[in-house]
């Protein structure tokens, strides 16, 4: 079954009982209504789920973004087969980092982050410039191993925390 807006809904009063100072970030998400909120064709912007994958030694896995040229968590847009935003971040992780999906955990099912951000216009994909409102969820990672999938990303790397895109989720980590 499709995630519904009900289970965004849910995950976000959720973040938001945890981290109320957040509202602001949030509320953009909060107005959306209807299943469109996930289709990535939906403007000026849509859902998005991403996966904070940490090892035992408390690295933070990033990926090259082919697109956008940074580094980045492994995240993506949610599919119609997704049934849950925590799952959507897992498909998502292993799509891109080839690791076995039985040697990640899931740490929390509440999000650790959400960030609204900019996604600039794509004309090889025909796409205009959008928001994605991404939905973070932190992973445990029992077996770092990494065969990076280069159709998805250049590179993957076990990097420290501090190279995340944000202090606060660097902070929410531990």
């Amino acid at each position: 079954m499709p995630i519904t807006i009900a289970h965004l809904k849910d995950q976000l009063s959720a973040y938001l009982v945890r981290w109320p100072e957040d509202f602001e970030a949030v509320a953009p998400i909060l107005a959306l209504n209807g299943p469109e909120a996930f289709d990535r064709s939906t403007m000026p912007g849509h859902v998005t789920a991403s996966a904070i994958l940490v090892n035992r030694v408390g690295e933070v896995l990033l990926i090259h973004h082919k697109s956008l040229d940074r580094w980045l968590q492994p995240g993506g847009h949610v599919e119609p087969a997704d049934e849950s935003l925590p799952l959507a971040a897992l498909r998502e992780a292993v799509e891109e980092t080839g690791i076995d999906p039985a040697a990640l955990t899931l740490a929390d099912p509440v999000p650790v982050h959400i960030d609204v951000h900019a996604i600039p216009a794509n004309p090889r994909k025909a796409e205009g410039a959008h928001w994605h409102y991404d939905i973070r969820y932190r992973f445990d990672c029992d077996d770092p191993e990494l065969t990076p999938r280069l159709e998805e990303v250049h590179a993957a790397e076990w990097r420290p925390t501090t190279d995340l895109d944000s202090t606060d989720l660097a902070a929410r980590l531990y």
